[in-house]
């Protein structure tokens, strides 16, 4: 069970329990936070003794268990979700769950099923990010900030549209015409735009309609559509 530390104020977020054993000691902990294992951090403070016989002498087991930062438990249940519903997929994979500012980072590796869960152009990968936000979202109640990669994929295409948009440039600055890129997704268009921007020989605007688009290179001289580009980098 999660438990939101805004929200329930009534509550320690910390407690030092004793027992007879340390499973004692930390069930005990957990009953009073209401939450799970998985949700504290849990420190041994004593593990306790039996004395002399079992009888004389002995000392009760001790821990203290803190609940875990809100970041923390939100990792740990992204982590969760993700990996049940690769579960029900039948794909057998290791999710790793970090944080970069306000967004979770989901990293997904597969035993060869890396193809069928980024699809055409990531197209699977985007359906399963849009499919984890939502069922994160309803789970813990607000919206959350995910970028979901399988294989590394995602990263790969973004060093790919980089290197190609900048090899593109170099051919608009050499022939003083302008290219046009193949039709991208807005995530994509964004990339494109952010690697040119600060070179002042050329600008870059997007033409088309839909959400696949084509992004034109252009000298920086010639006429461009600023909105188009300005929609794009705002995304």
């Amino acid at each position: 069970m999660m438990y939101d530390q805004e929200t329930d104020s009534s509550r320690p977020n910390e407690v030092v329990e004793q027992a007879k054993t340390v499973e004692e000691a930390v069930e005990k902990g957990l009953a009073r936070l209401g939450v799970s294992a998985e949700d504290v951090e849990i420190e041994v403070i004593d593990e306790g003794s039996k004395g002399v016989l079992g009888l004389i002498g002995g000392s009760q087991a001790k821990v203290q268990i803190r609940l875990k930062d809100e970041s923390g438990l939100t990792a740990a249940k992204i982590e969760e979700m993700t990996g049940n519903l690769l579960k029900l997929m039948d794909i057998g994979s290791q999710v790793r769950v970090d944080r970069e500012d306000d967004t979770y980072l989901v990293g997904i590796e597969t035993a060869g099923a890396d193809g069928l869960l980024i699809g055409k152009r990531g197209q699977n990968l985007d359906a399963l990010t849009y499919l984890l936000k939502r069922m994160v979202g309803k789970q813990l109640k607000r919206n959350v900030r995910m970028e979901v990669d399988v294989g590394g994929y995602r990263q790969r295409r973004v060093e790919s549209l980089r290197s190609k948009a900048i090899l593109l440039a170099g051919r608009v600055k050499s022939s003083g015409k302008e290219v046009e890129m193949e039709p991208l997704p807005a995530a994509e268009r964004r990339i494109v735009h952010i690697a040119l921007q600060a070179d002042p020989s050329v600008k870059t605007y997007t033409v088309g309609e839909g959400d696949l688009k084509t992004v034109v290179i252009a000298p920086a001289d010639g006429q461009a559509t600023e909105k188009a580009e300005g929609d794009d980098l705002a995304r």
